[in-house]
């Protein structure tokens, strides 16, 4: 630390970095169900609504923002410098609720940092309701 400390100094002072489409890209793991299934094809669709909708999130052309979706994630409004305690994941929502109703809308547990991504036909309806659910959040609005 004597020695180098230009090198620690971004994890004790202030070392966030500023977000960007491929760092949340990067940040979570993806977990896919079997090759093959119906439900594998389904969240392969699903992630590229996701890449594209990030990319136009970041392009400011959306009506949130990264830091936006990172708060519905994780709580946090920047990644940590040394990262979370253990990978995000993404994970897709295909079971019915428990009312029976389809679940239409993103859910997140941010303890865990794990982001439920909706599955949907038309990337239209994968923004529609991305956007709601996290404008809709109450987390969103406190950082």
């Amino acid at each position: 630390m004597r020695d180098h400390p230009d090198v620690l100094r971004p994890i004790f002072i202030s070392g966030h970095s500023q977000l960007t489409v491929q760092s949340l890209m990067t940040l979570f793991e993806i977990v896919l169900s079997p090759p093959g299934s119906n439900a594998r094809r389904s969240e392969n669709l699903t992630l590229t609504f996701w890449r594209d909708w990030l990319i136009d999130v970041g392009d400011g052309s959306r009506s949130v923002s990264l830091d936006k979706i990172l708060i519905f994630a994780s709580g946090v409004d920047q990644i940590p410098p040394m990262g979370f305690p253990q990978r995000p994941q993404i994970e897709f929502l295909h079971a019915p609720h428990e009312s029976g109703a389809r679940r239409r809308y993103p859910e997140a547990n941010t303890c865990s940092v794990v982001l439920r991504l909706p599955i949907h036909h038309t990337f239209e309806d994968f923004v529609e309701y991305m956007e709601s659910g996290i404008r809709q959040s109450p987390t969103v609005g406190f950082i």
